[in-house]
């Protein structure tokens, strides 16, 4: 989260008409555990100031290498612990799982999300519990993945054609070069389709879909942005006369009421659906998507937890964050980095193209298994890549030890997942990109090695990962398998640009434009 220079001088300016020695938290002389070292902190603001970058993670490993892989940060008024190590990532997710279970309550996601009743940002308890439950075994389950395969199938397949029509119109026009296509909006645009599918089935219509992407777009620019009240509880008003908190209203609002009518939509398809079998029909059964499931399990008896319309929009948000935004990203950077290493490029589509080759593409998925090297390539993107590269922060519910370290309780602790999986105590050569690494290593998505958390681990793992690494795999390997890929001009693969920008995921900070060249394979078979 970068936060902006502006916001900063205010808060500097205000910390001197309000200096107060008191304020300035000092170790206790009696404490027998020491607090963990961290760098030099202003008056009132803390140590905001090095924060001041749009690479938070960046910033934050060079101050760890400097302080040690337990860091404190007293960011405004609240104190904040950096988890920079394997070693301390464990003690964290695994050893101290239970104590930092749960999540500080932050302004954006509070109102977005229904007063945090979604997945990712609800507060530990039975209630979370439940909702881990529900989807862990009704919505994200590996069956549930399975089940939406032919929704994958289908919309990478008219991401294919969309792309072969653009080179067709260009070499049909007779343009002396090629068409670049723009590979994010075209990644967007796919990602979004397969999520909505999955989510809500067909019962949308074009205009609405469109619509109500829109507005999760605009919730989640506002939702991770900037808060002053998230570091300094006690200037809530500061939101309030800056506008922050009025533009998250609106887009909730306007999120809100797009979820109604699509919920509305669903319930009369809900209804003629029982008329046409008589009131015979399983159900379950007959569940094609998530928001289905959800309306059914809203209507048991015997649920012993709340769960009304209200909880299930705030979970469908989480769905698109995850489902769109998080994968559309890694597709992109997968196919950045393969155009700066084209050695690994030809390697990665040769293996494709060797495993698809006389395959019905309706069986393309079946065969993902055979894609040893490709999905080392998307490990080795995921590895320097992180969608998120400070994991979600957690709220420590208990003090307790971390790296010989008191974390107090209600500490907010944040985990350098994007330093960890850099750090060359543990990986060699670890700013480059080499897919081979991932050869003899026990690395997976799951986060049982904690030199790997591209997911995050523990509780609070992402449970959307099976379902998003279904999606990346199948969007890779056919673009690989089906077009020849140049960068536009006379641009070398070194000239690629990869800066970073790091809001609700970290993507790159301009849009890829690649041209592509159809390989001589028949979509149909």
């Amino acid at each position: 989260m970068e936060i902006s220079r502006i916001g900063l001088i205010f808060l500097f300016l205000l910390s001197l008409l309000i200096l107060v020695s008191s304020l300035r938290q000092r170790p206790r002389a009696n404490s027998k555990k020491k607090r963990p070292p961290g760098p030099w902190a202003l008056p009132f603001v803390g140590s905001i100031h090095h924060m001041v970058t749009s690479q938070p993670q960046a910033a934050l490993r060079e101050l760890a290498d400097k302080h040690g892989p337990v860091m404190y940060l007293r960011l405004g008024q609240t104190d904040t612990v950096i988890v920079s190590s394997p070693a301390a990532a464990q003690e964290v997710l695994q050893a101290n799982d239970l104590d930092f279970a749960s999540r500080p309550c932050l302004i954006g996601p509070g109102i977005i999300c229904y007063g945090n009743l979604d997945v990712a940002f609800a507060p530990y308890g039975s209630y979370w519990r439940a909702l881990r439950k529900l989807c862990t075994i009704e919505l994200l389950s590996a069956r549930k993945v399975r089940h939406f395969a032919s929704y994958r199938e289908r919309q990478t397949m008219s991401l294919v054609a969309e792309i072969r029509a653009t080179a067709a119109a260009a070499a049909a026009a007779g343009a002396n070069k090629p068409k670049p296509v723009n590979i994010r909006g075209l990644l967007v645009s796919c990602t979004n389709t397969i999520t909505s599918l999955a989510t809500f089935g067909d019962v949308c219509s074009q205009e609405r879909k469109e619509q109500f992407l829109s507005a999760v777009a605009v919730a989640l620019n506002h939702s991770m942005g900037f808060c002053v009240s998230d570091m300094f509880p006690s200037l809530w008003f500061v939101d309030v006369v800056t506008g922050v908190t009025r533009r998250l209203w609106r887009a909730h609002r306007q999120l809100d009421e797009l979820f109604d009518k699509i919920i509305e939509d669903c319930e009369q398809r809900r209804k003629e659906r029982k008329v046409k079998s008589g009131g015979g029909e399983d159900e379950a059964a007959a569940e094609n998507d998530l928001l289905s499931i959800m309306l059914r399990v809203r209507d048991e008896e015997d649920l012993e937890f709340p769960f009304n319309n209200t909880n299930i929009k705030a979970i469908i948000f989480d769905l698109f964050t995850g489902g769109t935004e998080t994968i559309s990203s890694l597709a992109e950077w997968v196919m950045s980095e393969l155009m700066r290493h084209p050695g690994e490029m030809a390697k990665a589509q040769a293996e494709v193209r060797e495993a698809f080759n006389n395959i019905n593409p309706h069986h393309h998925e079946s065969c993902m298994d055979r894609l040893h090297y490709t999905r080392m390539v998307i490990k080795e993107t995921l590895r320097l890549h992180p969608p998120l590269p400070l994991l979600l922060p957690r709220l420590c519910r208990n003090t307790c030890d971390i790296g010989g370290f008191e974390i107090t309780k209600g500490s907010r602790v944040i985990i350098n997942a994007w330093a960890i999986a850099r750090s060359p105590m543990y990986w060699d050569n670890a700013e480059e990109f080499r897919p081979a690494r991932f050869e003899n290593t026990m690395a997976e998505y799951r986060g049982t090695e904690f030199y790997y958390l591209p997911f995050g681990s523990g509780r609070r793992m992402c449970p959307g990962s099976g379902f998003g690494m279904a999606t990346l795999e199948l969007i890779v390997a056919r673009l690989l398998y089906y077009f020849d890929w140049s960068l536009p001009g006379k641009m070398l693969p070194e000239e690629v640009n990869m800066e970073t920008i790091v809001g609700s995921t970290a993507r790159r900070r301009n849009q890829l434009h690649l041209v592509a060249t159809p390989y001589d394979v028949p979509i149909e078979m």
